[in-house]
């Protein structure tokens, strides 16, 4: 099972073009993709709802939208309203069903003097043919250290209680023929559980020294380094030994330094399923660099 993510930045690549279709052509392969700064009708151009044009470009997968801003973009004409939606956020792009959604939104707060936006965690199950897993999407906030340590600390305690919470309808004990009542209107089978195995990933805008990175994976130790354990999240790359000083997904600018800050982690039922993980250093359909991950995926964990 191939994994990938990528920040598109709505298709504009370091040439200045904006090209759908050079996006999907560079994650083509994965069987799962997870997609940040994809926008609907947020500026007029060609192609201006993205999620229908890449839904137009992956004709065979399901793909699931999640904004983390919205905002109004109607319009009014002879007394009618055209009602519209000015977004952009993370698209999921999967090979199996989304077999069910929820959006989580992070704690973001103003700063002074720059430009702030709301990051949001997209959650999705799966229906992998072998067995389901979760599968999430975030981009945390570009400026601040501080909030991005909120964000992972509650990325982390909500990706914990999943599981424990269950899916979107629960009902243990319930007799199924309740499930067919009128203000339910679906059938046990249909509901999917939230299954323990998750695959995070995303922008993090957050290097392996820092200390949001390691409220996900753990600190390094004086002797045994960095430990894949319960609870926590293992880089992808890390456990193909990428080294955490190696690998760049944003290339330098004029004003920022090169950075690793595209991550792909797995929780510790998955670790040892990671078969390969690289970044695609010679993508240039925007202003990051997709990673990709490989895992030896059969449900039997």
């Amino acid at each position: 099972m191939l994994v990938s993510t990528y920040n598109i930045q709505w298709g504009k690549g370091r040439d200045g073009v904006v090209d759908l279709t050079r996006i999907a052509q560079t994650v083509a392969e994965a069987d799962i993709i997870g997609l940040q700064e994809v926008e609907r009708n947020w500026r007029e151009m060609e192609h201006a709802d993205q999620v229908q044009r890449l839904v137009e470009l992956f004709p065979d997968r399901h793909v699931f939208f999640a904004p983390s801003v919205d905002i109004d973009g109607s319009s009014g004409e002879g007394g009618r309203v055209k009602g519209r939606r000015r977004q952009y956020g993370l698209l999921v792009i999967s090979r199996w069903p989304v077999l069910t959604a929820r959006t989580y939104p992070l704690p973001s707060y103003p700063v002074h003097g720059h430009l702030n936006d709301s990051s949001v965690l997209l959650e999705t199950v799966i229906g992998h043919p072998t067995a389901p897993f979760r599968f999430y999407v975030t981009h945390l906030n570009y400026v601040s250290e501080r909030q991005r340590l909120l964000q992972s600390r509650l990325i982390l305690d909500i990706v914990a209680d999943a599981p424990v919470q269950g899916g979107p309808i629960t009902g243990p004990g319930v007799p199924a023929s309740e499930y067919g009542a009128d203000w339910i209107a679906v059938q046990k089978e249909d509901v999917p559980s939230m299954p323990r195995p998750a695959i995070l990933l995303g922008d993090f805008n957050m290097m392996p020294n820092s200390p949001e990175y390691a409220v996900l994976a753990g600190p390094v130790g004086p002797d045994y380094g960095r430990l894949a354990e319960q609870g926590l999240f293992a880089d992808a790359l890390t456990l193909t030994g990428v080294n955490e000083n190696a690998g760049i997904t944003y290339p330098a600018n004029g004003i920022e330094q090169a950075k690793r800050i595209d991550h792909i982690f797995v929780t510790l039922e998955l670790a040892g399923l990671v078969r390969r993980a690289w970044i695609d250093e010679a993508a240039d359909a925007s202003d990051h660099q997709p990673v990709f991950a490989e895992l030896d995926w059969n449900g039997a964990v």
